[in-house]
Formats: structure tokens, sequence, C-alpha cells
């Protein structure tokens, strides 16, 4: 279907919410706007299917995760895979609203600086990231400078998994994702870019993470193993032995 096609077809979804749908954005950019407005969330049934009307391809929801599985062994022999890639590999049911670790956000005891410059004791929903796992470098420009090879990530099980970006990146103007950057440096990157401070800044955080997991995240099997991954990646060191003490931590 044609750009021109796509987007008036987009802006037939906006007329019931008065959406205004802007032009100079792409397609995409504005099919994540407006899931946005109507509170269609990333990969559920309504997501997919108008994605797959509009743009006539299958939403690759989940589709780094099921790529990954099966080089799951390989991946950790190559010396470990960094935060933010081992919880895209992640497969969370849809039951548990994206893991505690969003639904939760703001309940959490234990908050860490999100970087060196700013404290952000307010927000409640900061993982404290180890010093091996210190994010590529961002400028104060919209610019992606690739990290050190000492910082660089370990590759997933395929090129695809790279090649996918999540839709709700695309909302922002003035800003252009890298789908291989950290979550961390890229947030920070665009808080800066939209000079997002405080409460406006906690708000966005939880809202990008929340699409960051569904978009990456596939549901699926072996639910104990993952919730006990996802408790070991945010530094855990004791690690529930149900589904349900999982599910209860507090960080």
């Amino acid at each position: 279907m044609a750009s021109g096609t796509q987007m008036e077809l987009i802006r037939a979804w906006s007329r019931d919410i008065g959406h205004v749908v802007d032009a100079s954005n792409s397609p995409k950019a504005e099919f994540a706007r407006l899931a946005k407005a109507k509170g269609w969330e990333g990969g559920n049934e309504t997501w997919r299917s108008r994605w797959k009307e509009c743009f006539k391809e299958e939403y690759p929801y989940g589709q780094c995760r099921r790529l990954a599985r099966g080089d799951k062994a390989a991946a950790l022999q190559d010396g470990g895979i960094h935060l933010e890639d081992r919880m895209r590999r992640l497969s969370i049911v849809s039951d548990t609203s994206s893991f505690s670790v969003i639904s939760r956000a703001d309940s959490f005891d234990s908050v860490r600086s999100f970087d060196s410059q700013e404290s952000f004791e307010d927000l409640g929903a900061v993982v404290d990231v180890p010093v091996s796992l210190n994010p590529a470098s961002v400028s104060e420009t919209n610019e992606y400078k690739e990290p050190i090879e000492s910082e660089r990530k370990p590759p997933l099980s395929s090129s695809r998994c790279k090649a996918g970006s999540n839709p709700a990146w695309a909302e922002f103007t003035n800003f252009v994702h890298s789908p291989t950057a950290h979550f961390k440096s890229e947030f920070e990157r665009l808080a800066h870019i939209k000079n997002w401070a405080g409460n406006v800044k906690r708000q966005q955080f939880v809202y990008l993470l929340s699409s960051e997991v569904a978009f990456y995240w596939g549901t699926g099997e072996d639910k104990l193993e993952q919730y006990q991954e996802m408790c070991r990646d945010l530094g855990l060191t004791h690690i529930p032995g149900t589904v349900t003490q999982c599910k209860k931590v507090r960080f």
C-alpha cells in the first residue's frame, strides 16, 4: 500500500476521536501516535489487525524473543548479554502487565541514579545498571555515537532483531531512534532533546519502557524460567522459586 493511502487510512481511523494526523511524519510514526491516542497496546489484537490492514505485513510482535531463544546458549558463551538485550529476549505473559517493573513503577523501594548528572529519586522505576554495562556515548545533539569496543553489545541471534524498531520511538519528532542502542542511552538522548524533567520525564520513561516490553517480548512458555531471568537482570541475589514470588518482588 502506498504511503499516501496508508495516511488516508490512518486519518479515517482518527476521525472518531478528533486526532490530527501530521502529514510531515511517516505512516508508521503516525500509526504509533494514533495507537497511543486510541489506547491500543503494542502487539494486542487490535494493534496487529490494524497494522496488517495498513501496512500489508504482520506486526513483528515478540520477533526478537523468538529469534534469540534458539541461540541462547551460544550467546551466553560469547561473554554474556547486556541488560537491555536480555530484557528484549524474555517472554513475559500478557496478564502480568509487562511485569512489575512497569506496572508498579511508583512502588519500588530501591531507586538508583539514572545517569551521572541527574538523580531520579522521584522516578521510582530505574534499574541499577552495573558499570560493565555502561551504555554507548550520547552527545547533546540528535546523534548516536558507536560505543567503544569494550562496551559494544554482543549480537543477538539474528540481525533481523537489530533491524526491527519499536514504532513508539517514531512518535517523537526531531529524533531518530537507533534500534541497536541501549534503551537507557536512547531515552536519555530523547529526554535531552525534548527537555523532559521531573514527572514528565518519569511518565515518558514508563510509557517507552512499557512499549519496549510489548514490542520485544512475546507471549509463551517457560514462564518461571523467564521470570527468574528477569529477576537476575534486575540484580536480585535471591531468585524466587515460583512465578507468584517473582511477581511480588519489590526492588
